[in-house]
């Protein structure tokens, strides 16, 4: 597994991560509690060290699930974290409910990250990072309480996850983040200018979700494909999805025999770019660790590849 800087953290990590929003089991289909922590600690035997995950997946459980697996590893593990919706919120989206509510108040924010700290079992959090942009009034209190939460020591670094080209250039000019969480794929790219060449420029670690976008890009959704009732992508517009794979079908065609899958060659694609520190992947199978893993040893893509990919 190859390994990356994360920004100027001075942190090192896989530049393959795990995503565990799939583990949280309210929005991905079920996954068993013995299975999940298996699966955890067999991605960190093949190398994962960095795992993104936030007190809202499954209500807690995410959270629970790591602390479980990692407990013992301390400082061999990066853990990032997020916070701002309320802990029980998480399952709103294929059970049809209102979108909740964000917090992002001092007072919630220090009892947020209290009760992940509990829930990882760990003294510091690694990465502590809004679950989106604070709200304009809230703005400046919360990321001032994440620097006194980081001079306390509760938490080693803080940044910000998703959001608006404006409110991500506004987090990195005017906070102390040290790190962004970005949706960047090939049919996502919107993020890769200004934000994600702003960011290098300021030592702002990027960490990719939805790499895949949302199993897209895994080559194994079909027009007919049927999604479980606990899981999200039931609700896809009809129209816009079927558009979506004929796009993936013209991604197939131009990444051809250069990649071992499409998997690989969309991770691929997300690791050429300079801004990256790590892509995170959500898992849910030792198959799918496996391919993550095989991903960092396969040869870059050809730019002439890439530069098609940009332009899809």
């Amino acid at each position: 597994m190859r390994q990356r800087k994360l920004g100027n953290t001075g942190l090192i990590v896989s530049e393959i991560g795990m995503g565990t929003w799939e583990l949280g089991g309210r929005e991905w289909g079920d996954i068993g509690e013995t299975d999940a922590i298996d699966l955890l600690r067999y991605a960190f035997e093949n190398g994962v060290t960095y795992y993104d995950t936030a007190d809202q997946y499954g209500g807690g459980r995410a959270e629970q699930l790591l602390g479980e697996a990692f407990s013992a590893l301390g400082d061999r593990v990066v853990i990032a974290t997020k916070l701002g919706y309320e802990l029980d919120s998480d399952g709103w989206i294929s059970h049809g409910w209102e979108r909740p509510s964000f917090n992002a108040s001092p007072d919630y924010i220090r009892s947020a990250v209290e009760g992940s700290l509990t829930r990882l079992k760990r003294d510091v959090i690694d990465i502590y990072q809004f679950h989106g942009p604070p709200p304009a009034s809230e703005w400046d209190d919360a990321f001032g309480t994440m620097e006194t939460l980081k001079s306390e020591g509760k938490i080693r670094f803080y940044g910000m996850g998703l959001g608006s080209e404006a409110e991500a250039l506004k987090a990195i000019t005017e906070t102390g983040i040290s790190s962004l969480m970005l949706t960047y794929n090939i049919l996502t790219q919107d993020m890769a200018t200004p934000v994600m060449e702003t960011a290098t420029e300021n030592g702002i670690a990027v960490a990719v979700r939805q790499p895949l976008s949302s199993g897209l890009l895994s080559g194994h959704l079909r027009p007919d494909t049927t999604f479980a009732e606990n899981d999200y992508r039931k609700t896809w517009n009809r129209e816009k999805y079927l558009a979506d794979l004929e796009r993936v079908e013209q991604v197939k065609s131009i990444v051809g025999n250069t990649a071992r899958n499409l998997p690989q060659a969309a991770l691929k694609f997300i690791l050429a770019h300079p801004a990256v520190s790590c892509v995170v992947p959500g898992m849910m199978t030792p198959a799918q660790v496996d391919d993550g893993v095989a991903t960092s040893d396969a040869p870059p893509l050809p730019n002439t590849v890439l530069n098609q990919l940009r332009d899809t």
